[in-house]
């Protein structure tokens, strides 16, 4: 079993032989201190646990909610963005972008109402655990997160959303829907940093852009995608920046890691035929 950490998150995945987000057994041992503070430093609260009241524990769930509006994304403070977005804004814009997916061009039917749940749910768990860091990782203070994300689930009273729904929206990516939000996941991260690079002139956010482009899905947000590189690219020339903006991008090209992955996959089964 092996671990990596994205450079664009800095969520670790564990990976099995297969390929397969690997399954971890549960740490109910108490949390350090220092696993408990969130980005930049802030003291997150102690888990909650349900006292078996449904009107407490729906309170308490409802004030939980507040850290996801005050909590800031730590990727973004790791490059030196001046008041970066929250968790609640990524999510928001995130819902926003699934009512924008045309159906009539799917090759699927897709459930769009379930896709915005998803989206409003799928970085829930980070009200309530440390968003993770390289260091964080290494000292394999991350394998708390089944333990945090059991007691969010314990204690949320959403009508609609199953527990089982909101583990798949955080950790299982194989139905539609979920192959959906993951995209819009990412390319909602590009339009962050493209708008981070236009307003504060960071030049240091091209991992973002090769840890998300290469893995899109949706034709649709495919095409959203080679868009915003050209707005990238057309920002970039203007200010005289233009051999610039290549640095660490270079022969990146939109879906190619599923593309890739995809003729794998047919190579796979025509041989085995």
């Amino acid at each position: 079993m092996t671990s990596s950490v994205s450079p664009i998150t800095d969520r670790p995945t564990a990976m099995n032989g297969k390929g397969r987000e690997a399954d971890h057994p549960v740490d109910s041992a108490p949390l350090s201190k220092k696993a408990r503070l969130g980005a930049g430093g802030k003291e997150l609260p102690e888990l909650y646990k349900s006292t078996g009241n449904e009107m407490k524990d729906r309170l308490a769930f409802m004030h939980m909610l507040e850290n996801l509006k005050t909590q800031k994304r730590s990727g973004w403070i790791r490059e030196g963005v001046q008041q970066p977005e929250s968790i609640a804004d990524h999510m928001y814009r995130m819902a926003m972008l699934c009512m924008l997916i045309p159906i009539q061009n799917t090759e699927r039917p897709l459930d769009i109402g379930r896709c915005v749940q998803m989206a409003l749910v799928h970085d829930l768990a980070e009200a309530q655990y440390v968003l993770p860091t390289p260091t964080l990782a290494q000292n394999g203070l991350w394998l708390t997160l089944p333990y945090r994300m059991n007691s969010v689930g314990d204690i949320t009273p959403v009508e609609g959303v199953s527990p089982e729904m909101k583990h798949k929206a955080r950790f299982t990516w194989a139905v539609s829907q979920a192959k959906l939000v993951k995209d819009l996941d990412r390319i909602e991260l590009v339009l962050q940093a493209i708008e981070y690079e236009r307003s504060q002139d960071v030049r240091s956010l091209a991992p973002f852009f090769t840890g998300s482009i290469p893995h899109l899905h949706h034709p649709a947000v495919r095409e959203w995608a080679t868009a915003l590189l050209e707005e990238r690219k057309a920002l970039w020339e203007a200010r005289g920046l233009g051999a610039e903006e290549q640095q660490g991008i270079e022969g990146l090209r939109v879906g190619s890691k599923v593309d890739a992955a995809a003729a794998n996959q047919a190579s796979t089964n025509g041989s085995a035929v």
